[in-house]
């Protein structure tokens, strides 16, 4: 187990929807308008591995033996376009399209779609 792998994983399942995507294009174009997130945890060797895509982020709950309350963790960030740096990161992607993402509604958005980001 490693990032690598992890990496790897997250990049078969996108070239997958994509092929899926590409499939599906000329007769259901509404299949571009969908989105999808991913968390994915796991523990190999002690160590824990946490790998999320879009607007998703991975929580660990912890007791307090003390008092018994049950404290949140937050593990991962999201991943979707009202965070400026990932705004950022989508007009870097692709330069040639001043409108990948847009404000509507006062809710940044992917195309104007989806606010999570895939890039």
């Amino acid at each position: 187990m490693s990032v690598e792998v992890i990496r790897k994983a997250y990049q078969a399942t996108e070239e997958g929807f994509l092929g899926v995507v590409t499939k599906q294009w000329p007769i259901n174009p509404q299949i571009a308008a969908v989105g999808s997130c991913c968390l994915v945890g796991v523990i190999c060797g002690g160590s824990l591995y946490i790998a999320n895509l879009g607007d998703s982020r991975a929580v660990l709950g912890r007791v307090v033996r003390a008092t018994g309350e049950v404290l949140a963790i937050q593990l991962s960030p999201e991943h979707n376009v009202a965070i400026e740096s990932v705004r950022q990161e989508m007009h870097s992607l692709h330069p040639d399209d001043p409108k990948i993402v847009v404000l509507k509604h006062n809710v940044w958005r992917v195309k104007g779609l989806i606010q999570s980001s895939f890039s």
